[in-house]
């Protein structure tokens, strides 16, 4: 007999024995557009995801820098030119010092090109990293690290997965951009009228399918860039109409793919991708993520300048029919004798002029080498007409898509992965306001 209440327990049991209905947003919000009234017996679980720029993102780790007595205090510590924060520790006689390193943090060897971003997707993909440290003696230890000498390595993440965002642009040469034309949201200054910068994963965003907070708490598992983690609570910088989340995982089973570092005309900035899994307990959870779609889910265009709200589009705008994925024509390539400038200002370092290739590994397709290239060598992919990553029309005009700090393709790749570890039964869901058993505490 159907029933419009089910307990996340029930739901665990029925993943553990493969019966679960579990769908991606991207099938249960087709499914809806196509019509469907679902019920709450129709499905157990649905997957949300989102990836893009995540500043506030740091890690604690377990650096094992030289033998025992070797050093009594570490003062200052780096990580490939990264500068760490050193913790006060009684037992660094023992060789190991606790390090933090921010994923904001610039190298002082390769500034504004190199952070604490690339430092942690190095550490992930198991490169090794060079370590150079100052002890409270004044001797210099020089060593090096991967992750697989570190037993301890976690993601503690203070802002991530804000409820969507703003598009920007500059609309009134305000004085504050004029006088100094870099953001954290281009990756060149914007020409007046001629372009628009966009953050936000639109209907796969899990906090903009969670209006209430019903589902998103303190406990709740997650996958932090394709590993299990736990959301700790909220953002440092969250509020009411504008949630982000502090999470919390270990770095030993992630992914490299959904994060790295991230170059903008302001600084270094650091991306991840989260996956949060909705399950389907009653009818205002189903309601929250039926009534979540691009086409109505509000997109506020700000001026670079004051980011003050002047327009309003929807996500639809951004996302519908809009490429996910960028491609290179080599036969368009008008090989720039100086500097190539999709190169230059690919904030991922996604582009070999000298190989004429992208490695699709690290591109997020944000659209600058779309916008940047003087011969046309770069368009979203399956996008012939477009040239860059669309338009929007605003202000009486159309607007081209200059930059995208979101990245839809993975968004959707990791909804799909949780899917897929739910259904194998790899996957369950906390069933407490704050399960401690997941940390084994």
């Amino acid at each position: 007999m159907a029933t419009d209440k089910k307990t996340i327990a029930e739901i665990n049991e029925k993943l553990k024995n493969g019966k679960a209905v579990v769908m991606t947003a991207m099938e249960f919000k087709k499914e809806v557009r196509d019509g469907r009234k679902f019920k709450v017996s129709d499905v157990d679980v649905v997957t949300t995801g989102t990836r893009g720029v995540m500043s506030g993102t740091s890690a604690m780790l377990a650096i094992p820098l030289a033998e025992r007595g070797a050093f009594k205090r570490a003062s200052k510590m780096w990580l490939n030119g990264v500068p760490c924060i050193v913790a006060a520790n009684p037992e660094e006689e023992t060789g190991v010092v606790d390090a933090v390193i921010y994923g904001t943090a610039e190298s002082r060897d390769h500034h504004g090109h190199y952070g604490g971003g690339n430092v942690l997707r190095d550490l992930v993909e198991g490169k090794t990293l060079d370590v150079e440290c100052l002890t409270s003696e004044g001797k210099t230890i020089f060593t090096s690290i991967t992750l697989a000498q570190l037993k301890f390595a976690r993601l503690y993440n203070f802002r991530n997965c804000y409820r969507n965002y703003m598009a920007f642009g500059n609309f009134k040469n305000h004085r504050l951009y004029r006088d100094n034309p870099t953001s954290i949201f281009a990756c060149r200054p914007v020409p007046l009228f001629r372009g628009l910068t966009v953050s936000g994963s639109g209907e796969l965003n899990p906090l903009e399918n969670d209006p209430h907070g019903k589902v998103i708490k303190s406990g709740t598992k997650i996958l932090l860039n394709g590993a299990q983690a736990m959301v700790v609570g909220n953002g440092t910088r969250s509020a009411p109409e504008k949630k982000c989340l502090s999470v919390a995982g270990d770095m030993f089973d992630m992914d490299p793919q959904y994060m790295g570092g991230f170059r903008t005309s302001y600084g270094v900035e650091v991306t991840n991708g989260l996956a949060i899994p909705f399950p389907i307990t009653d009818q205002d959870v189903l309601d929250g993520l039926s009534n979540c779609l691009d086409e109505t889910t509000r997109l506020q265009i700000a001026d670079l300048g004051d980011r003050i709200g002047m327009s309003e589009i929807t996500y639809a705008d951004i996302w519908k029919d809009a490429p996910l994925e960028v491609e290179f024509d080599p036969d368009r390539c008008i090989s720039c004798s100086f500097q190539c400038p999709a190169e230059y200002y690919c904030p991922m370092n996604a582009i070999s002029w000298k190989d004429k290739c992208i490695d699709e590994t690290l591109c997020v397709a944000c659209g600058a080498c779309t916008a940047n290239c003087m011969g046309g060598a770069f368009r979203g992919k399956g996008d012939i007409f477009r040239g860059c990553m669309g338009s929007v029309h605003a202000f009486e005009k159309d607007i081209p898509i200059i930059f995208r700090q979101s990245n839809r393709f993975r968004s959707e790749k990791l909804a799909a992965h949780l899917k897929e570890l739910m259904l194998n039964g790899e996957f369950l869901m906390s069933d407490s306001d704050f399960d401690l058993k997941f940390w084994n505490l």
